[in-house]
């Protein structure tokens, strides 16, 4: 048969199996996506790959078709054949363009999967300095994915989960690169044993109790083999500290302490004191890196559900811009801030 003769046929079977929930059912008028703008846009991403798909595909007249579909037809239904051409033929996409597909697809409603899944994108080095997340990421993260019913059969896969959940514009093997830096850095700190074990439990609300190092060790061994599998070129090297912001990061610990005075991660089953994790955290900012150490502080302060001021929250958002957080690293805080004209409350 015919390629119109085929997608009537399609059609009638879709319309058919839809009809078995509902027998009155019947099929809504076609709305394609024709804005103007959008449109010349996908069309210009077409053309920019025009060449790479008659290459690919033997069929010159293929990037034309797909234009036509997008002016003529719907833009969405040309853009999604559009990716399934790229995908098809494996043809390499570069990171920015790929990003720009990201966009476009927004803009349409897709699922990030719609574009990422099955497409070759020409992925740069990790790079752990360019780290292309709105949201939190490394040891911090993993802290704040921990819960009171992790258990030792389970740990390495509970790590995993995490080590392996990049990002849709990150290169693969990043959500690991960043976690092995931030265990990396603690595992070659002057840091002692208990003050290890103290920052993991008062971060992770007391989650998986054991030696801290040992937990790290193993956070290693699995950001490793996360990265021997997707980035096997890639040689971890952490960066130098940022001490400069060191100093305004420890007066925010600091000032934090006095309001948790009394209060315990995990009060009710095995307390970790706010002033051991405080304690802690300033040694992280001042001894091994404020980056870090003002995550981790973050963390502390749910784990704690201490109570801050409007003031402090803004300077927490002015010191995440100065370590180029993501938009909603800091944000996830803010849920502790008081009323205006309130008094601090330690917890007791």
């Amino acid at each position: 048969m015919d390629l119109r003769t085929w997608l009537r046929a399609v059609s009638d079977l879709a319309t058919d199996r839809l009809r078995q929930n509902r027998r009155s059912y019947v099929p809504p008028p076609v709305r394609p996506v024709r804005d103007e703008g959008l449109c010349g846009e996908i069309v210009a991403e077409i053309r920019g790959f025009a060449a790479e798909l008659t290459g690919a595909t033997g069929l010159s007249d293929l990037a034309a078709g797909l234009e036509r579909v997008v002016t003529k037809a719907d833009a969405d239904l040309g853009f999604r054949l559009f990716l399934r051409a790229l995908k098809a033929y494996s043809v390499r996409v570069p990171k920015a363009r790929y990003d720009r597909f990201r966009e476009l697809g927004e803009r349409l409603g897709y699922p990030v999967a719609v574009v990422r899944d099955g497409l070759t994108v020409d992925w740069p080095p990790i790079d752990t300095m360019r780290r292309e997340t709105e949201w939190d990421f490394g040891l911090s993260r993993l802290a704040g994915n921990a819960h009171q019913d992790w258990r030792e059969s389970t740990a390495r896969r509970e790590v995993s989960r995490v080590a392996d959940a990049d990002e849709p514009g990150q290169s693969p093997g990043t959500a690991a690169a960043l976690l092995l830096e931030d265990v990396l850095r603690l595992l070659h700190s002057p840091l002692s044993d208990a003050t290890i074990t103290t920052l993991w439990l008062a971060a992770s609300d007391a989650a998986l109790r054991g030696d801290g190092r040992d937990r790290l060790r193993l956070v290693a061994d699995v950001c490793e083999a996360r990265l021997r599998e997707v980035a096997p070129g890639y040689t971890a090297v952490v960066p130098p500290v940022r001490t400069e912001v060191a100093e305004p990061v420890m007066r925010e610990v600091r000032e934090a302490a006095h309001t948790v005075t009394g209060s315990a991660v995990s009060p009710y089953w095995q307390p970790v004191p706010a002033e051991e994790a405080m304690a802690a955290l300033e040694q992280v900012v001042g001894r091994v890196d404020p980056d870090l150490g003002f995550r981790l502080f973050l963390r502390v302060l749910r784990a704690l559900s201490a109570r801050i001021t409007r003031g402090q929250y803004e300077r927490y958002e002015e010191l995440g811009e100065r370590f180029g957080y993501g938009d909603y690293l800091v944000h996830g805080v803010e849920q502790l801030v008081r009323p205006d004209n309130s008094e601090a409350q330690p917890r007791g």
